[in-house]
């Protein structure tokens, strides 16, 4: 019987170990590394006497963490590929790619998010003991940023599909893959706007101000009504389209891109 050479559970296992083995301590100078930069935060509080008095006071530092350093990580994940040397040896290593890739994905998505959030609550337990040793009262344990109807949600949404993005800039990119990425995604984005601009121009020619006043893909403003401004907006069809097709669709289709793109690289 022939062998599976795309996925074989036990061979998974056997990579994903062998991995772990040979980046242990990468991986582990990298949590500190998250712990110790979240525990920076209480401590600058402690020496400022300036502890908050909610979680909505220090959940911006947690959004920056968490795209910040899960974005670097991510981007690091196949640095192995700027090596000659180093890159023969983990295309020749007797695994799938997509073995390969699977690992590096769940270490990256499933792994950073668990020691980043074991490490963000251990932060927040520290401050919380600090502001009830300095002023006599614990931080309001409130979780109102998760609701969904706030649209906090939405921003883990945009986490994982920059995760996705910046994924596929690791397997693209073998060198400087994050600085590469970033630019390469403000490119994307400004011929997209310039784009959106000339079609806004075209359709509504001498009616905005400037051929710049619309919010790309969402709203239009011309002129016209009460006070000489008419806001064009799309629909909340339109809208939930946008969210499904980022959410469902889009993410998908780059984790695959990016699978083929390390299969492209085979020797």
């Amino acid at each position: 019987m022939q062998t599976n050479n795309v996925l074989d559970f036990r061979r998974l296992g056997y990579y994903f170990q062998y991995h772990m083995l040979a980046s242990w301590k990468s991986y582990l100078l990298g949590a500190l590394s998250i712990f110790g930069l979240l525990m920076l935060i209480p401590t600058f509080m402690l020496l400022t006497d300036n502890s908050p008095g909610n979680l909505g006071e220090v959940v911006g530092f947690y959004y920056f963490g968490l795209f910040f350093g899960g974005l670097l990580f991510t981007s690091m994940a196949f640095s192995d590929l700027a090596s000659k040397e180093k890159g023969s040896h983990f295309l020749m290593l007797p695994a799938s790619h997509f073995e390969k890739f699977i690992t590096i994905f769940l270490i990256t998505t499933v792994g950073y998010l668990l020691v980043y959030h074991i490490a963000a609550y251990s932060a927040l337990l520290f401050l919380n003991q600090v502001s009830v040793i300095r002023h006599d009262a614990g931080i309001l344990i409130d979780w109102n940023f998760f609701d969904k109807q706030d649209g906090h949600i939405y921003i883990y949404f945009a986490y994982i599909l920059l995760q996705a993005i910046f994924l596929l800039g690791a397997v693209s990119f073998s060198r400087l893959a994050f600085i590469k990425t970033l630019v390469a995604n403000l490119l994307v984005l400004l011929v997209l706007y310039l784009l959106n601009t000339l079609v806004v121009w075209i359709l509504f020619a001498g009616h905005t101000q400037t051929p710049f006043q619309n919010v790309p893909f969402l709203l239009v403003g011309a002129r016209g009504g009460k006070f000489d401004t008419d806001v064009f907006i799309i629909s909340d069809k339109m809208v939930h389209s946008y969210a499904f097709i980022a959410q469902y669709v889009l993410v998908p289709v780059l984790w695959t891109i990016a699978y083929f793109r390390l299969k492209d690289k085979e020797i």
